[in-house]
């Protein structure tokens, strides 16, 4: 089984604009999860596959809807390997 980003979004309601921030860990599991099946990534992070699909290079990406974190979980992410990246920042 080819490796694949499982991917989630952050939305942080506490900053002023709000932000929208993306989450991505690539894994290599022996089977890539279907749509509905629940997933444990971390001890905090444990949820349901909302859809499963491809990027536009064709990458496999499993996505696992929006997640309730504060900043120190979202810190404890990145520091075991999810990447970031801000999708959306809305203006107040």
């Amino acid at each position: 089984m080819p490796s694949f980003d499982i991917t989630c979004l952050r939305v942080d309601r506490d900053e002023n604009p709000t932000v929208i921030e993306a989450l991505f860990l690539t894994v290599s599991w022996p089977v890539m999860p279907r749509e509905g099946e629940g997933v444990d990534v971390t001890e905090d992070l444990a949820q349901a596959v909302e859809s499963v699909g491809y990027g536009l290079d064709g990458h496999p990406t499993v996505f696992i809807g929006r997640v309730v974190l504060d900043d120190l979980q979202a810190a404890q992410l990145r520091k075991v390997g999810w990447r970031t990246t801000i999708v959306r920042s809305d203006r107040a």
